[in-house]
């Protein structure tokens, strides 16, 4: 898979068309399927691969390397789409359809977010009724849901009520998506990732069967948390193969640029950001394969690292992108420069899937209302001393929890990503021995976690009140005035009257 994705690249590839037309090649998808890259972890059994999870991380890195799209592409497919499907769906339905999508016959995604409701999935509005035959009728409607207007199996999660009104809770079901009442909307015109859109999605009276369900009623949280915990874990790995080949082309530029200084590859100054950027990838790398190893040895994944490597894989793997882009000046900032595609593509990552700041605090709150959780997390590594002795600073900071309410919430993001950091300090740490560059990024990732516990006993800004703020921000129409643009009338996509 490596070798075709590699070969395709180098043959076959436009990222800037792909960009530019807002679609995937006609042909890819059907490429992709002969290589197997449709049915990753499906059963060979069932026309899959059976891969596992380190070598399922082996090929998202790859595609994270070559383009976000194709990535995307196929992590919503094989994660989001698939997972659910193996984990919940009846034998005779995973016999029908993950064959089917293993061949590239089909594609699959999952509908969870809402247009009110993003990261808090228990909000959501979309219902379903139980009839007393055993079927469903769902009604509702999605938001920014990836390949939702091209997928012909959605994984459709709703409020369930049986035949009396009675709430069952969130469930999970398979749609067909040329059942009636199936209606796909406006496609977003997004900043990156344009060639695999989001699209909103509508459910009026759509009536599934009863062999739709996935898993039990009132289980989909649970479907659904198994697959987004492991997609979390596939965006920090595509983000680094993403923030490798970044870095690799800012490498080669410093060879052969010089300065006033002499080689760029020699000034202190770029060596050190490139070298910290460099440390980062390793500790995601790090990061990834331990969840992936733990996954494959059928050891229990606490939750947390799944957090971290959403939280920080993806925050250092674009800051790692971020940092080749400076490095290449005036070059980074073309369009057409591979690193600049990457950095609109993957700056979505630090939203998708839960946003930096929404994990964070979630996470933080966690811990603060279960600190043994947090004790147990570090008793499985061996941290040294010295790291041993910042994770305990760490803990007595989650301790002291405020009161007001504003104040929770930025504590809790706190904790949640001093925890992050401090989990990536211990693994970094049990690598350093394995080459000089671990020991640097053992050595770096102990420092970043050092200055956020230095920032964090610091003193503490109070802030302006909400109705401060409101008021500060509307004074900016007295400097800026009135701009918003209304003299164009929006695009026409309905056919003329005449015509109909």
């Amino acid at each position: 898979m490596l070798v075709f994705l590699r070969t395709y690249a180098q043959n076959f590839l436009n990222s800037r068309l792909m960009d530019e037309r807002r679609s995937l090649p006609p042909a890819m998808i059907s490429d992709f399927a002969d290589a197997g890259l449709l049915g990753l972890q499906i059963p060979q059994a069932l026309g899959g691969q059976s891969l596992s999870h380190t070598d399922t991380n082996r090929v998202f890195t790859q595609l994270g390397a070559i383009d976000a799209n194709l990535a995307i592409f196929c992590a919503v497919h094989n994660t989001l789409g698939i997972a659910p499907i193996l984990l919940s769906a009846t034998e005779d339905v995973k016999g029908q359809v993950l064959p089917r999508l293993a061949a590239g016959q089909a594609l699959t995604t999952s509908a969870i977010s809402e247009p009110a409701v993003g990261s808090h999935v228990r909000g959501m509005t979309t219902s379903a009724i139980r009839h007393a035959d055993g079927s469903y009728t769902i009604n509702g409607a999605k938001k920014w849901i990836s390949l939702g207007g091209d997928a012909r199996y959605v994984n459709v999660f709703a409020g369930l009520r049986d035949e009396r009104g009675r709430h069952l809770g969130i469930t999970g079901f398979l749609v067909d998506s040329r059942t009636p009442g199936f209606g796909i909307g406006a496609e977003m015109l997004t900043l990156g990732l344009r060639a695999v859109p989001q699209y909103d999605l509508t459910f009026n009276n759509l009536r599934v069967p009863p062999a739709a369900l996935l898993g039990l009623e009132g289980d989909g949280l649970a479907t659904a948390k198994a697959a987004f915990m492991g997609g979390r874990a596939v965006l920090a790995a595509m983000v680094m193969g993403a923030a490798m080949r970044s870095l690799e082309l800012a490498q080669r530029f410093t060879k052969g640029r010089a300065v006033a200084t002499g080689s760029l590859a020699e000034n202190g100054r770029i060596r050190e950001v490139l070298a910290g950027a460099g440390a980062a990838v390793q500790a995601v790398e790090t990061l990834t394969s331990h969840i992936a190893s733990g996954r494959d040895d059928g050891r229990d994944v606490p939750d947390a690292w799944y957090f971290c490597a959403k939280i920080l894989g993806c925050e250092l793997g674009w800051n790692a992108i971020d940092t080749a882009l400076q490095v290449l000046g005036a070059r980074g900032f073309l369009d057409t420069n591979t690193v600049g595609q990457h950095f609109r593509d993957y700056r979505l990552f630090r939203i998708f899937e839960g946003s930096t700041e929404a994990l964070s605090v979630y996470l933080g709150t966690t811990l603060t209302r279960h600190p043994d959780s947090f004790a147990k997390l570090v008793r499985r590594t061996h941290p040294s001393a010295p790291v041993l002795h910042l994770i305990d600073q760490v803990a007595q900071i989650a301790a002291d929890r405020p009161d007001e309410a504003a104040a929770r919430h930025i504590h809790a993001a706190l904790v949640g990503e001093l925890a992050c950091w401090a989990l990536l300090t211990m693994l970094t740490g049990e690598a350093a021995h394995r080459s000089a560059m671990h020991a640097y990024t053992a050595s770096w990732t102990e420092h970043q976690l050092q200055r956020r516990l230095h920032r964090a006993y610091g003193p503490h800004r109070h802030l302006p009140t909400r109705a401060e703020f409101d008021d500060h921000v509307a004074d900016y129409a007295q400097v800026i005035g009135d701009i918003d643009q209304r003299r164009w009338p929006a695009e026409e996509w309905r056919p003329d009257p005449l015509l109909r």
